[in-house]
């Protein structure tokens, strides 16, 4: 489980690319309009580079680390995308989040991260 990540990509296809590897939905702004089109990341980025993720990473770390090497906000959430993902979870583990979680559902998977 990995994605690469680099200015060449569109937008749409950093988001498919997450959805495949990580099961998760992957939420792209620029300020506080959520892209989902064909701007390329170069396009919409503050700051150039790659990055490179595996399934070992968490959600909050994930978050921060495209933050920090392209100054794009993204926000990671389920795959049906009705909740955002818990931030201590792993990016493996994003297909455990319920289809139409609750807030019982996210309590019991954060209880579960916190041992």
């Amino acid at each position: 489980m990995e994605i690469k990540v680099d200015g060449r990509l569109l937008v749409s296809t950093l988001c498919k690319r997450f959805k495949d590897e990580f099961g998760g939905t992957l939420r792209v702004y620029q300020g506080q309009k959520r892209l989902t089109g064909e701007e390329k990341v170069s396009e919409i980025a503050t700051k150039t580079g790659s990055y490179e993720c595996r399934g070992s990473k968490t959600v909050g770390g994930f978050e921060k680390d495209m933050m920090t090497n392209f100054g794009l906000k993204v926000q990671v959430a389920s795959a049906d995308d009705f909740v955002l993902a818990l931030d201590e979870m792993t990016l493996a583990k994003l297909p455990e989040i319920p289809k139409n979680a609750k807030k019982a559902d996210m309590d019991a998977l954060k209880a579960k991260y916190a041992k």
